[in-house]
């Protein structure tokens, strides 16, 4: 006789895979470690199977992990689309969202698409800006919502994803002996290029500035030219922009951390819109994969 699978103990199965460890699942889930380990033996107890082994100090997916994960996120897709149709009344109302340039490229429109087919009715706004900017419109109160990093404020805020900043580069691109680093920037404030500058410096590489751009789309202009190294995310990987090459010996970069700011008062529509951006959130930064 089939017996019923426990929703929440998938959804946290989904979270760990997604996020990459117990503890961060917790932190994202609102639970504690010890209460998620306990999902997720109640999980392998039903299935008969374990479905995370060590590797290292990490947990990583059994081969029987592998097998369900696919399977488990088609059931919480499904679960999630008909709570989203039938549970609630038809939302009405304005939101104001924004969101930095490397998640508006790669994921805003998604988002937008699986918000507003659920909810025609709610007019959005969006503002495509930096962090610094974002996170003053929230303490202004003109967003609602603001996908941002994080950069220790005291504003409200709940994580979306822990990344790895990683050094990128276009596939021609090649240093040349005794060379100082050509750093392809943003324009000042930007998270990534104080990293850069004070990772080489603690490192003792030198390095220099070649190029500075108000936007991404000038970042990669740049890059493809040749002129120059610059620190992001997996997120700005493309067929042409991709992880710089070991053979340039460039320091390890740190984490980065991407989280949903929010002001005080908030309405159903921006719980609603929280929400979504918090559940796919988790599926599409599965498809920004990349090598170590």
């Amino acid at each position: 006789m089939a017996s019923n699978l426990d929703m929440d103990c998938l959804r946290t199965f989904i979270t760990i895979n997604n996020l990459g460890s117990f503890a961060d699942a917790a932190d994202h889930l609102h639970r504690t470690a010890p209460a998620i380990s306990l999902q997720i033996k109640r999980l392998e107890e039903q299935l008969g199977t374990k479905i995370f082994q060590k590797s290292g100090r990490k947990m990583i997916l059994s081969s029987a992990g592998e097998k369900l994960l696919h399977k488990a996120q088609q059931i919480i897709d499904i679960n999630d689309e008909i709570f989203l149709r039938f549970s609630s009344q038809p939302l009405k109302g304005k939101i104001a969202l924004g969101v930095i340039q490397d998640y508006a490229d790669r994921f805003l429109p998604l988002i937008l698409n699986k918000f507003k087919s659920a909810h025609p009715n709610v007019h959005i706004t969006v503002v495509v800006d930096s962090t610094k900017n974002l996170t003053a419109a929230i303490k202004k109160g003109t967003l609602d919502l603001a996908i941002a990093i994080d950069n220790k404020s005291d504003l409200k805020n709940e994580k979306l994803k822990k990344e790895k900043s990683i050094w990128l580069s276009h596939t021609s691109f090649k240093l040349q002996p005794k060379q100082p680093i050509p750093l392809v920037v943003l324009e000042a404030p930007c998270t990534f290029r104080d990293q850069a500058i004070k990772t080489l410096n603690e490192t003792e590489r030198p390095w220099e500035i070649t190029f500075t751009s108000p936007s991404l789309s000038g970042l990669y202009a740049a890059m493809e030219a040749g002129l120059g190294v610059t620190a992001r995310t997996n997120l700005s990987c493309t067929n042409q922009i991709i992880v710089a090459s070991k053979s340039l010996k460039l320091p390890k970069l740190s984490m980065i951390n991407f989280v949903i700011y929010e002001k005080k008062k908030q309405n159903d529509c921006t719980v609603m819109l929280k929400k979504i951006i918090q559940n796919e959130n988790l599926k599409l930064y599965r498809q920004c994969t990349y090598d170590e």
